[in-house]
C-alpha cells in the first residue's frame, strides 16, 4: 500500500476537479441520450431534424457534440486525471492547469452546443432566404469550438509535462 503514502493521493482539491469531470461526464451524458430519444422518437422533432436540411443537421450536430465532446471526453479526462499520476508516480504538473482545463472546456461545449442549435432554430425560423442570423451562429459555435480546443491542449501539455522524465525519478 506504498500508493497511500504518496502526497498527491491525499490532495482533496486535484480529487475534487477530477470527479468534477467525471460527474460533468454523467450529467452530459444523460442530456445527450435524452436529446437522442427525443429526435428519434418524438415524430414532430424527428421531422424538423429530417426535413429542414442543413438546418436541421444544426441541431444533429449540437447533440452530437455534447455526446462527444461531454460525455466521452469529460470521461477520457477524469480517467486519465486520475491514471496518469499513478502511473508516473508523481503529481500532477499543475494543478491550476487542471482548473482552467475544466472550466474552459465546459464553457466552450456550453457555447458550441447552445450556438449549433440556435444556428438550426434561426434557420428554420427565418423569414427570408438571405437571412444572416444562423451564419452569425455559426460563427460564434466556430469561437466557442476553438475554447474548447484550446482546453485539450492545455490537458494534453499538462499530461506530457506530468509524464516527461517519469523513468528518471529517484
Amino acid at each position: 500500500m506504498q500508493e497511500l503514502n504518496e502526497s498527491w493521493v491525499h490532495d482533496k482539491e486535484y480529487t475534487r476537479y477530477t470527479l468534477w469531470f467525471i460527474y460533468a461526464c454523467i450529467i452530459y451524458s444523460i442530456i445527450g441520450f435524452s436529446w437522442g430519444a427525443l429526435m428519434g422518437g418524438i415524430p414532430a422533432f424527428r421531422g424538423i431534424v429530417d426535413n429542414y436540411g442543413a438546418n436541421g443537421h444544426r441541431i444533429v450536430l449540437a447533440h452530437t457534440h455534447i455526446n462527444l465532446l461531454g460525455w466521452v471526453e469529460m470521461a477520457i479526462f477524469g480517467s486519465i486525471y486520475y491514471l496518469v499520476p499513478r502511473l508516473v508516480r508523481r503529481p500532477i504538473y499543475s494543478l491550476r492547469l487542471v482548473k482552467i482545463h475544466f472550466w474552459t472546456h465546459n464553457f466552450g461545449l456550453l457555447g458550441v452546443v447552445i450556438f449549433f442549435t440556435a444556428a438550426g432554430v434561426a434557420g428554420i425560423y427565418a423569414a427570408d432566404a438571405n437571412d444572416h442570423t444562423a451564419s452569425h451562429f455559426m460563427a460564434l459555435s466556430g469561437i466557442f469550438g476553438s475554447m474548447v480546443l484550446l482546453a485539450n491542449i492545455i490537458w494534453g501539455y499538462n499530461i506530457f509535462r506530468t509524464c516527461a522524465g517519469w523513468d528518471k525519478q529517484q
